[in-house]
């Protein structure tokens, strides 16, 4: 019989192969679905070398690009043609899939710490079998927000041009 896990205490974090010494690199899947609104899921995919490298692609409903360079973060929004740069420290708190960037002792001091957020609190990992299924968290509007993962693969060889922001749009540069 295969229950989900909900992650709420450290030790359980040990159980998802995501933090696994040997794991490398992850890509996966992902929908993102807001309780209670009328918004449109959100479908994209995820990839992740570590220690510092990181990308969120939004297939729908429009295309985007969120990556992570190590402490700079590029977000590409394609019918703007615009690339922001952001530091890292500066809006980490704000994109809870940057927990899988996270080492084990970061995503436990989170865990103990979401309810003091000012963007996410009250967050739930769901795994099954090693794997995240489902991250669970409330927004800075007290919105349910659900993020399912599907399609997980590890050790994967990336590309490292995926990690390159789209150098054809605008870059406008924030402090």
């Amino acid at each position: 019989l295969l229950f989900p896990l909900y992650i709420s205490t450290c030790k359980e974090l040990n159980n998802l192969n995501i933090y696994n010494q040997d794991t490398k690199t992850i890509s996966l899947g992902y929908i993102q679905s807001f309780g209670g609104t009328k918004n449109s899921n959100i479908k994209g995919q995820i990839f992740f070398e570590k220690p510092s490298l990181f990308k969120i692609v939004t297939i729908k409903p429009s295309k985007t690009e969120l990556i992570v360079n190590y402490q700079d973060v590029y977000r590409t929004d394609y019918e703007l043609n615009e690339t922001i740069k952001y530091k890292l420290e500066d809006i980490e708190s704000q994109i809870p899939a940057l927990l899988l960037l996270k080492s084990k002792k970061k995503v436990c001091n989170f865990l103990k710490n979401s309810r003091k957020s000012d963007f996410i609190s009250d967050l739930n990992l769901i795994s099954e079998n090693e794997s995240l299924k489902k991250l669970i968290y409330k927004d800075q509007f007290g919105g349910i927000t659900q993020i399912d993962f599907f399609d997980i693969k590890l050790n994967d060889e990336l590309d490292k041009k995926i990690f390159d922001y789209n150098k054809n749009s605008n870059l406008v540069i924030l402090n």
